[in-house]
């Protein structure tokens, strides 16, 4: 068994010259491809291609019902109908998380713990569609990757891809004339578990850089249209994520679910994953209540090497500092190739993004506890996010691209947004909160909550 990022490193060298600031020399594409140089003209064939964000996933799992929300499922061009989408059946690949949280569950019954479900694509479907973004998907795996190599905790990918195929040769196959390209999450979000090491928990700059060109240059062989997805540039704008001290702000709703919060939160600069771990403490908390133990202490303090789900302001900075370079690399990619541009920023930087109070039973009662823009797991957008990403999406291809026609499906969904605020806690929500940590005591959530897992390093044969 070898690392991932051993796979990386020799994709790399294969691909020699990729870093470069300009287009490079496109990989060979698999055997049966479409003839590229073919185009439809005078309608526009969209396909996406990226992670977990393109592809619809949100509440930690996907079906058809958020995959017809995606981002690039909302796009339109013209009088040109949705994209064909790779449905899933509902209760989906894995099944998404539902509200409240505190009840512990998926929709397909399983526990918040963990989905082992992956149901069939929809009738009608057809491998592959237009759009084969994946969940999980680091960069080098848009080049790479088919479904009888994908990793055995990714069984998405043969619900989205034909066999045989990467993302880059499904969507070339279809002869597009306007690709979405959208990757970087994967490769660096990892560290969202508070483990914050190189080749391990994220890709090196170096590594990504000659993914993405590569990528990119694929991409160009079939002369379309692009739009280029960047990243945020500041990770601490993940609703997922809240200060130690707003764990100090809250420690009376934590002891009133039998959680001591420690006096190394007060005052605390630590960042800490909220999405699991408050979650986990207030079920810690219920079981140790139920067995008449002392109550488990809430530390923000980082124990190196550890996933400990608490990231340090050094840690902030790795995460930051290689979020900007990644965002450059693809900013300064659409601006040489005339491509156009937007980034993730255009949800994730809006000063709304998450509540303004963070609140434990709040997160274990709400019905939208990260905020109207955020899904359930604390990092994917829900709908009307998608939209905020889809809105920005279409003004950026139609500065770039004159007679392109881009819009939304429903722009006044954005409308919406004025009247999500969420309502004030009923007066029985810490009896809630408190039935619910009872009922699942025994839960133990895992250290991440990403598609795939927080590992970039995760075991692979050289293939």
């Amino acid at each position: 068994m070898r690392l991932k990022i051993q796979l990386i490193a020799l994709c790399a060298a294969a691909l020699a010259g990729c870093s470069d600031a300009t287009r490079t020399t496109a990989p060979a594409l698999s055997a049966g491809a479409a003839d590229l140089n073919t185009q439809t003209h005078g309608v526009e064939k969209y396909v996406a291609i990226g992670t977990s964000i393109s592809m619809g996933w949100a509440s930690n799992g996907v079906y058809a019902a958020s995959q017809v929300v995606s981002f690039p499922a909302q796009l339109r061009f013209g009088s040109v109908p949705q994209m064909s989408l790779p449905l899933i059946e509902s209760p989906g690949c894995t099944s998404p998380l539902i509200a409240p949280l505190g009840a512990g569950l998926r929709l397909s019954g399983e526990s918040a713990a963990g989905s082992t479900v992956c149901a069939p694509n929809g009738d009608g479907v057809t491998l592959p569609t237009q759009n084969v973004s994946l969940a999980g998907a680091l960069t080098i795996d848009a080049l790479l990757t088919t479904p009888a190599t994908a990793p055995a905790d990714q069984p998405w990918y043969a619900r989205i891809l034909a066999p045989g195929m990467t993302q880059v040769t499904a969507a070339l196959s279809q002869n597009p004339t306007v690709v979405s390209v959208e990757f970087g999450g994967n490769d660096i979000l990892g560290t969202s578990s508070g483990l914050v090491v190189p080749g391990v928990t994220y890709v090196p700059f170096a590594y990504f850089a000659q993914a993405f060109n590569a990528v990119l240059s694929a991409v160009e062989s079939a002369n379309p249209k692009v739009l280029v997805v960047g990243l945020m540039t500041d990770g601490t704008k993940l609703p997922a994520l809240r200060r130690g001290d707003e764990i100090w702000a809250d420690r009376l709703e934590f002891a009133a679910l039998h959680v001591d919060v420690s006096s190394n939160c007060e005052g605390s600069d630590n960042w800490i994953n909220v999405s699991v771990k408050s979650l986990r403490m207030a079920f810690a908390g219920a079981y140790a209540y139920a067995n008449s133990l002392p109550n488990p202490v809430y530390s923000c303090a980082d124990v190196p090497g550890t996933e400990d789900l608490v990231l340090t302001p050094a840690d902030i900075t790795t995460l930051n500092t290689q979020l900007g370079q990644m965002v450059d690399l693809a900013a300064q990619q659409a601006a040489a190739n005339g491509y156009a541009y937007f980034s993730l920023g255009a949800l994730y930087d809006r000063p709304d993004v998450k509540p303004p109070v963070y609140s434990v039973i709040s997160q274990l009662t709400s019905a939208t506890p990260y905020g109207p823009y955020v899904s359930l797991d604390g990092v994917h957008p829900s709908a009307l996010g998608d939209n905020v990403l889809a809105l920005a999406a279409a003004h950026a291809l139609n500065k770039t691209y004159s007679g392109i026609a881009a819009h939304t499906d429903d722009e006044a969904l954005t409308s919406l947004s004025a009247r999500l605020v969420e309502p004030s806690l009923p007066s029985t929500a810490l009896a809630q909160a408190r039935r619910f940590a009872m009922e699942h005591k025994e839960m133990r959530l895992p250290a991440c909550m990403l598609p795939g897992g927080c590992s970039v390093s995760r075991s692979s044969a050289l293939r």
